[in-house]
Formats: C-alpha cells, structure tokens, sequence
C-alpha cells in the first residue's frame, strides 16, 4: 500500500550519491506507509493490522534501543516548514495547460 523505502527495522532508506541504501537518521514508518510487508507486495489494505503489529513493534524496540531519556529535541528555525509549504503551494496554485480532470 505505501512506498516509503524502510528495512525490516521501520528505517526509512534513500539513495546515496553511488546508488546505494543509506538510513535516514531517526525517521522511521511502518504500517500503510512503508514498503516493508508481512505480505508481500500485493497485500490488501485491510492487512495492515499484523503489518503494524509487527513493524510497530520493531520500531519500538530500535526507538527504546537508540533513544536516550531525558534527551531534549533539537530547537527548530524560525523558518521550519517554509520551504516545504512554498513546494505544496507551487502545485496547489499552479496554472498550466493540463487539467488535473
């Protein structure tokens, strides 16, 4: 159902610059959103239950592994999440020859 490229660890993968999986620090998906199935590629979305049963779970060990208590987030920018509203709002108000119907 989803497409977010994660190892059986709920790790979100991306490519490096040769082409090869490299793990996106301390982003994780699981269930609908990720590609990683008990399934395999062609379940049915109402699934996912054992998906998230088993993924969530893996994600909860490697968070409870990785995560220190009492760490604090970072701080954000001041400008945290512009840059991705001005990328929503280049499609949502763009004017172009083709119909999205």
């Amino acid at each position: 159902m989803g497409g977010i490229p994660t190892n059986y660890k709920t790790e979100v993968l991306t490519l490096d610059k040769d082409g090869n999986d490299k793990i996106v620090p301390g982003l994780l998906a699981a269930g609908e959103a990720a590609c990683a199935s008990v399934h395999g590629g062609n379940r049915l979305g109402a699934n996912s239950l054992l998906d998230i049963v088993v993924f969530g779970r893996g994600a909860s060990l490697l968070v409870k592994e990785k995560l220190k208590p009492g760490t604090p987030h970072r701080d954000l920018p001041k400008d945290a999440g512009e840059k991705s509203i001005a990328c929503l709002d280049k499609y949502r108000y763009a004017k172009g020859d083709i119909s999205t119907n």
